[in-house]
């Protein structure tokens, strides 16, 4: 029988087995588990607390169904806090993200039909509302402009949290649809979960992240999806990125240097 949970079984779960004299650590039944405590320190990993932080990211592609590995990913999310209203329990974060093509086997970066290399900017900027809302971390997203701008909602009974003696585990899924660009010629529906990481570091704390989603395979890969999976770590500062995405950025990606710096910096993308 379980020991050590919460009167309600739905709630933790302790196993009875053990990994060599360590006993399993308790772990939810059931989705959410967020305390404002737990919000705040999200937030803190997540968007930092005013200066840009940069989520650096290697992942690797495969068709499916069949799961064969045709290109390796490179990338990074950076974003900044606007706002953090702690009794509301809601903050709003402003990021943008790219994504290199790298060829499987040798690394080099991949190109499209005109000889450019191939790679995703579509999100020149996102933006979040965080909320606490009865124990779950929810989201609400703008991104694209124009025609092509759309709104997501999403992490009510579906966002949660899982401790480990030195590790917290924050999971967000996100489902949205993707707007016409590189990716596709036309809207494609677009999940993703993430699993933001935070250990305990010889007196701090690391933040690390495992992400998986499914997306559409851009047109001249041949059009149908991919699974795709990514290990993401936080770098505090651009120089600090690996050479490789740094340099990319430096020659074809300018605006990615740093997130947005305003909503109203915002505003005029979304036009």
């Amino acid at each position: 029988a379980a020991t050590g949970c919460a009167p309600a079984q739905q709630d933790c779960i302790e196993a009875d087995s053990k990994q060599g004299d360590i006993p399993m650590a308790k772990l939810r039944l059931t989705a959410g588990g967020y305390t404002p405590k737990d919000f705040e320190r999200f937030i803190e990993m997540r968007l930092g607390s005013g200066e840009p932080v940069y989520w650096y990211a290697i992942g690797d592609s495969t068709t499916f169904p069949d799961g064969n590995m045709f290109m390796r990913t490179e990338g990074y999310d950076t974003g900044r806090l606007h706002s953090f209203d702690r009794d509301k329990n809601e903050a709003i974060g402003m990021t943008r993200k790219l994504i290199v093509m790298r060829d499987p086997t040798s690394g080099e970066l991949l190109t499209g039909p005109d000889g450019e290399p191939a790679w995703v900017s579509d999100f020149t900027y996102q933006l979040f509302t965080m909320r606490l809302e009865d124990g779950f971390l929810t989201y609400e997203s703008e991104q694209g402009s124009g025609e092509t701008f759309n709104k997501a909602y999403g992490g009510l009974n579906r966002s949660e949290i899982q401790r480990f003696d030195g590790m917290t585990v924050f999971t967000t899924p996100v489902n949205y649809q993707i707007p016409p660009g590189a990716m596709s010629p036309t809207p494609e529906p677009v999940w993703e979960t993430y699993d933001f990481i935070e250990r305990s570091h010889h007196g701090g704390v690391k933040y690390n992240c495992l992400w998986a989603g499914s997306f559409p395979l851009p047109p001249f890969m041949g059009g149908g999806r991919a699974s795709m999976h990514a290990y993401f770590k936080r770098y505090d500062q651009f120089r600090e990125l690996p050479a490789s995405i740094r340099d990319f950025v430096e020659e074809h990606a300018q605006l990615w240097k740093e997130p947005p710096r305003n909503i109203e910096e915002i505003r005029e993308l979304q036009q």
